[in-house]
């Protein structure tokens, strides 16, 4: 333990020393990618697999694989019961803070009834990965949260190691969806991985100073009020993390955003820094509501993930009937789960909305 916590100690010196000697602008800061994201790609990926549950859309197979730095990333790897092709296109899935694996759970059947096979990890410090310490990932330690997105980069290049060594996935046709802290993420991996095609970025945004400044997370808004120095000092340790930096490396590769016109938890001015920081072509598309959309435009962000998902990775846009979308259940089992799965973002949306009307009725009660 001793050791590990010696060498986290000694990257994180490198690191600051090598940030150090560099521009804070972002229109002019460059970055080495192979310098922040490289890794040996001659280490042995060491993978084991496991089988686990199956409905009747799909089957899941547990993975775990070597990454940099001897860390073990956890992994489910979900196949279509009923595949369309021997190589299947692969859509590479990314939670967002406090998330785990099992995040878009609600959109297995959906994407595998498409023709998909479907892989997601969890980020360093989030499910399996979640250490005893209970640390938060962002606020008063920006070298940990800065590390943490750095190895979640890699342990998703990783991953694309890993499906390229199946028989069953197309290498040539591997996209992403990334929400929230994934979307942060997804920009950083896109800029750096070519072998990603199309991702999609979901209420995702960019400029460090804007989110610290902005966002109702207390963590980030505590700290730019009542500390400015220690402010500072993490928007100098993040920048090398700060997606803007990265999201133009995806061009000429399209890149689809889905944010809400109301959101604050990724405000929208952060929304935009990082829609002006793509390049060509891109997809912007706005639902009204805030950092989870509201129930009445689940199916339209659906549908726009699935129709980018199908023109870029299989050649043929669909116009799909709304009962296309809903799972199919052949068991009371796969029913009840398929509503622990879909429960969160229906609990996220009412959160939102209590706090934003008691925001509203504050001052009339006064």
């Amino acid at each position: 333990m001793r050791t590990r916590r010696r060498m986290s100690a000694i990257v994180g010196l490198a690191l600051g020393l090598l940030l150090s000697g560099c521009s804070q602008s972002p229109s002019t800061t460059k970055y080495d990618p192979d310098l922040i994201f490289g890794y040996d790609k001659t280490l042995p990926l060491s993978a084991q697999e496991t089988p686990a549950e199956e409905t009747a859309d799909y089957r899941v197979i547990k993975v775990t694989y070597r990454s940099a730095r001897d860390q073990r990333v956890p992994a489910l790897l979900i196949l279509p019961k009923q595949p369309r092709e021997e190589k299947l296109p692969c859509v590479i899935l990314m939670h967002g803070l406090g998330g785990d694996k099992r995040m878009f759970q609600m959109l297995w059947g959906t994407l595998t009834r498409a023709g998909y096979a479907l892989f997601a990890i969890d980020a360093q410090y989030h499910g399996e990965r979640k250490p005893s310490d209970d640390i938060p990932f962002f606020g008063m330690y920006p070298y940990r949260a800065r590390d943490a997105l750095i190895q979640t980069v890699i342990d998703l290049r990783r991953g694309v190691d890993y499906l390229q060594t199946r028989k069953d996935i197309d290498p040539n046709r591997i996209g992403y969806i990334g929400a929230s802290m994934g979307g942060i993420i997804g920009a950083m991996f896109a800029g750096v991985d070519e072998r990603v095609k199309a991702p999609i970025l979901l209420v995702a945004g960019g400029d460090w100073k804007i989110l610290m400044e902005k966002s109702t997370l207390s963590m980030w808004r505590d700290a730019a009020r009542n500390n400015p120095q220690q402010m500072q000092e993490a928007l100098r340790v993040m920048d090398v993390v700060d997606p803007v930096h990265w999201v133009g490396r995806i061009a000429p590769r399209p890149v689809l955003f889905i944010n809400g016109d109301a959101d604050d938890v990724v405000p929208v001015e952060s929304n935009k820094a990082l829609h002006n920081a793509a390049g060509e072509p891109k997809k912007i598309v706005w639902y009204k509501g805030g950092h989870v959309p509201p129930p009445t435009d689940w199916l339209t962000v659906i549908s726009e993930v699935t129709n980018w998902l199908n023109t870029h990775l299989q050649g043929k846009p669909t116009a799909r009937g709304w009962r296309d979308y809903l799972p199919r259940f052949g068991s009371w089992r796969e029913w009840t789960d398929w509503l622990a799965s879909v429960a969160p973002a229906v609990a996220a949306f009412f959160r939102e909305f209590a706090a934003t009307l008691s925001a509203y009725l504050r001052p009339l009660t006064r």
